[in-house]
């Protein structure tokens, strides 16, 4: 299997980028964007398992790997593996196999994110977001959809039945602390289109709170600081390493957020909304047929690299 990087040239990435993947797949490490090609051998299913991983494991692939920096709040969690490398340093390991790869199930922050898709199911239960999916470089092109489907199979044995995930279409750009610059160029959902999965039309449009490194300080990020909640520690550590001021005594975590955000540099950028899509889990066809959908249908969205949706930000 060929490693030699592969780079779309100008006229595929504008064809990626309207929906048109040419054969491509993106991958992440240390969350700098690589990619495959079909034309490389494609993906042998033989090579690979899929697996449930604990937590701790996900948490470490993921965030090291992933564009995006943050954890949710999983529910399961699932690992491909490949059965014929070996081992090299920096590797993780399950089951004495290379970790390359991840899915992980959760729980958004609003019960409605899953109970309008799918009014039938029990939500956290029945009901999941898939919230993040990363794979290596090494994994050739179209292991996404082996992950995937694998994964929801085994989830339907827990008693999933169905999955919403949404892809962001708007690109960003944010800065790791070594000082890189890591650009996200938006994406379409190719991999739920390749899957099957049903377009459900976009999230609700809203404001995002980007943080002068170029990642967003999420809405549930900020209620952890002003609640107190599990994980305000982390949070806080985020923005102080950005050069917040500490809290002084006796100021309300509110006020200081309100405060810190403009000293440091945050924007807030209009957001056209994610694009939804749902699946349904079952470990049979008419397991998965049962499960009613509460959003209609819609085509799948494509569009001219020209009109690609870019953030409107402010101060």
């Amino acid at each position: 299997m060929s490693r030699r990087p592969v780079v779309p040239s100008n006229g595929e990435l504008r064809a990626i980028v309207s929906g048109e993947p040419r054969g491509f797949a993106q991958r992440w490490t240390y969350g700098v964007p690589g990619w495959r090609h079909t034309s490389e051998g494609g993906f042998r299913r033989t090579r690979y398992e899929v697996v449930g991983i604990g937590e701790e494991t996900a948490r470490t692939y993921v965030t090291r790997h992933h564009y995006l920096s943050g954890w949710p709040a999983s529910i399961h969690r699932y690992g491909l593996l490949d059965t014929e490398a070996e081992p090299g340093p920096g590797d993780q390991t399950v089951q004495g196999h290379v970790l390359v790869g991840a899915v992980v199930l959760a729980s958004p922050m609003n019960e409605r994110v899953l109970t309008r898709p799918f009014p039938g199911l029990v939500p956290y239960r029945e009901s999941v977001e898939l919230a993040r999916l990363v794979l290596a470089q090494s994994v050739p092109a179209n292991g996404e959809t082996f992950l995937v489907s694998r994964a929801l199979r085994q989830a339907a044995d827990q008693g999933v039945r169905g999955v919403v995930s949404f892809a962001d279409p708007v690109a960003r750009q944010r800065v790791t602390e070594g000082g890189v610059i890591i650009g996200s160029p938006g994406h379409l959902g190719i991999v739920y289109q390749a899957l099957g999965a049903h377009f459900a039309g976009r999230s609700t449009a809203r404001s995002l709170c980007v943080l002068p490194d170029g990642s967003v300080l999420s809405a549930r990020s900020m209620a952890k600081v002003t609640g107190g909640e599990v994980g305000r520690e982390a949070v806080v550590r985020r923005l102080r390493a950005l050069g917040a001021r500490p809290q002084s005594g006796g100021e309300s975590p509110a006020r200081w957020l309100a405060e810190v955000l403009p000293a440091i540099g945050a924007q807030r950028a209009r957001h056209p909304g994610n694009l939804r899509y749902l699946l349904t889990a079952g470990r049979t066809r008419s397991e998965r047929s049962r499960t009613v959908l509460g959003m209609p249908s819609l085509p799948y969205p494509k569009w001219a690299a020209d009109r690609r949706p870019k953030p409107r930000t402010t101060l």
